[in-house]
């Protein structure tokens, strides 16, 4: 047989294939480190609340709409300036999300808020002299149901509700899925370093697939960014569309420091690739 006649070497399309898995497995381990990082975190939740100014907005949000309640009840808006000011706004907040947390209950308790407004209500009815029979017992009732509803919806993260439904199901599954995948990722490393006999080829091949997986991780927020999505969404209050704004914004920006920590490892592999390469085919 001539030298022309070379026999088909297969193992750089098996390494080949092997990069390629191995930058899908890190793309696919970054999504679920950063959803562990982030949806599936409540400190995250809070921390986002709390950055965002999120509750010092729901309670202007919350007085506002009081006080445009009180005025069809002849209230002054100084009452609801009082009011809302005393209320433990953050103390909610955060038992609310913990709930999605703990699988609990994640309707808002307004017992406590409607006893607080009551007893407000029948303290300035006192202090000002004001004719009960002019504040019947049933119209307090009413206005205080009506307040209890604004408050509600003041204090409940619309768009978390939907997305936090699926957190206690798939805390479990993702967990396992993560382990799962940081197993293969190792794993196929191992095989890339360990079965090649020249070195320079073993981090050749690992710097493919580190390098495919750089690339895909910034795809997601590269896409995300580009298509302006988050700034658009239509939130109907301030309060929300902030917190919505600063969560994803976060979220993606873990995106970011996977794929920076992917492309150091890239540039490592290479780098080691270069001199294990020069130092063969000096000798």
């Amino acid at each position: 047989m001539s030298d022309s006649k070379k026999k088909f070497d297969i193992k750089p399309l098996i390494y080949g294939f092997l990069s390629f898995v191995l930058g899908f497995v890190l793309f696919l381990l970054s999504i679920c480190l950063v959803l562990r990082l982030t949806f599936f975190s409540q400190d995250f939740m809070l921390d986002s609340m709390a950055n965002s100014g999120y509750y010092e907005m729901v309670k202007d949000e919350l007085n506002d709409k009081l006080k445009d309640l009180g005025h069809a009840s002849g209230l002054p808006d100084e009452f609801f300036d009082e009011f809302v000011k005393k209320l433990d706004i953050i103390d909610v907040e955060r038992n609310y999300v913990a709930a999605f947390y703990t699988g609990e209950s994640t309707l808002i308790d307004t017992d406590k808020f409607k006893q607080q407004l009551l007893d407000s209500i029948n303290t300035y009815i006192e202090e000002n002299n004001i004719d009960k029979e002019k504040a019947n017992e049933n119209s307090v009732l009413y206005l205080v149901d009506q307040a209890s509803s604004i408050y509600v919806n003041a204090v409940t993260v619309s768009f978390f509700s939907v997305l936090a439904n699926y957190i206690k199901n798939l805390d479990g599954p993702l967990t396992m899925v993560t382990v799962g995948l940081t197993v293969v990722a190792l794993i196929i490393a191992v095989i890339i370093y360990f079965t090649n006999v020249y070195k320079h080829r073993r981090y050749r091949y690992l710097t493919y697939g580190l390098g495919a997986g750089f690339l895909s991780v910034t795809v997601i927020p590269i896409v995300i960014f580009l298509s302006g999505i988050i700034p658009k969404v239509n939130i109907s209050t301030r309060s929300l569309y902030n917190l919505f704004v600063a969560y994803f914004n976060t979220m993606f920006m873990y995106f970011w420091i996977f794929a920076a920590v992917l492309l150091l490892l890239t540039i490592i592999s290479f780098v080691l690739y270069r001199q294990k390469y020069l130092k063969a085919i000096s000798h």
